[in-house]
């Protein structure tokens, strides 16, 4: 996005999270069925294999706080002051329970994700968090399930532009690796 000054990023960028609500969500409709606990699913997603060795990377925020801090590196330009991982603040999720899910699923069909989001503020310094939202059906962040990744960002000339990852799997993790041992080799 030559030339467009970023001002917001807001996304699901954890695989790991969306995957265990996800399963705890299972078939919300039908009152007599319940989701999965949050162990079952976690045990899941460990046996996809997408699992951090360290699983509160996942579950507490810092998977998706250090991608977020990421890509403000990357796409804020020189002049914005990007928070170190220390200032971005990462809620669990490991407190979650099906019965608060059903809640609010009941309560207008909302959805838990876990969001990672940053706002440029006026003295050009983000502010930024990983947090557990409860999201609306008309929110962009709603639809995702499984292993889905979404990213939202807002620049001074263009609205929201989103990016979506459907069903990502571990060759995209890996083509992510190698293209970043690629583009580091090739700058030295």
């Amino acid at each position: 996005m030559p030339h467009a000054r970023l001002s917001n990023v807001r996304g699901c960028l954890n695989s790991t999270t969306t995957v265990i609500l996800s399963r705890m969500e299972r078939d919300l409709d039908d009152p007599s069925s319940k989701g999965e606990t949050f162990e079952q699913a976690l045990q899941h997603a460990k046996d996809m294999g997408i699992v951090e060795a360290d699983e509160s990377l996942d579950i507490d925020g810092y998977d998706a706080a250090v991608k977020l801090r990421s890509l403000l590196v990357v796409m804020s330009g020189v002049n914005a002051s990007v928070p170190s991982l220390d200032d971005i603040e990462m809620e669990s999720i490991r407190h979650v329970t099906v019965e608060e899910i059903r809640r609010a699923y009941s309560d207008g069909k909302r959805k838990y994700r876990v969001v990672a989001s940053a706002r440029l503020d006026e003295s050009d310094e983000w502010d930024a968090a990983v947090r557990l939202e409860l999201l609306s059906p008309s929110d962009p962040l709603y639809n995702l399930k499984g292993s889905d990744a979404s990213c939202q960002l807002s620049t001074d000339c263009l609205g929201p532009v989103s990016v979506v990852s459907t069903d990502p799997t571990i060759v995209d993790t890996a083509y992510g690796l190698f293209s970043d041992i690629i583009r580091v080799s090739s700058s030295s």
